[in-house]
């Protein structure tokens, strides 16, 4: 039996004898001990006892990533002003926005260095500080 295309989904295990499904994210397959592991919280279950497989959604109490919930940009934003902004918004990889007047140069795209005067972007061009204005979206999730 081949379940490499399970590892990292989530799925519903029925298992022989057990009235009990498991419901977790399948984190690995041992082919030498013919079981399987599921995650977070590591429980084994041999592949000779597994009745079915099916697909399952994220449970209500995880948590981040595990739960589909991940960090998103929010429709809120603000003028980065200070340095430390900036420094945060390079650090967690947060959406900019960028204007010069009143035109929109960059709808979305990440921030790669600054320094007093320029910001450089990720494809590596440079704009001044002065001349644009940087507007950082809010990341929002777990």
């Amino acid at each position: 039996m081949d379940l490499s295309k399970w590892i990292g989904r989530y799925a519903a295990i029925t298992r022989l004898n057990d009235e009990r499904t498991y419901s977790a994210r399948i984190e690995a397959w041992d082919h030498e001990k013919e079981r399987v592991l599921l995650g977070p919280k590591p429980v084994y279950i041999p592949l000779s006892e597994i009745v079915k497989i099916m697909p399952a959604e994220p449970g209500p109490f995880r948590r981040g990533t595990a739960a589909g919930l991940a960090a998103r940009p929010h429709s809120v934003g603000y003028i980065m002003k200070e340095n430390v902004q900036f420094d945060n918004a390079i650090q967690f990889r947060s959406p900019v926005m960028i204007w010069k007047g009143d035109r929109i140069v960059h709808y979305r795209t990440l921030i790669s260095a600054h320094d007093e005067k320029e910001v450089t972007l990720r494809s590596g061009e440079k704009l001044s500080k002065l001349e644009h204005r940087f507007i950082v979206r809010v990341i929002r999730g777990n």
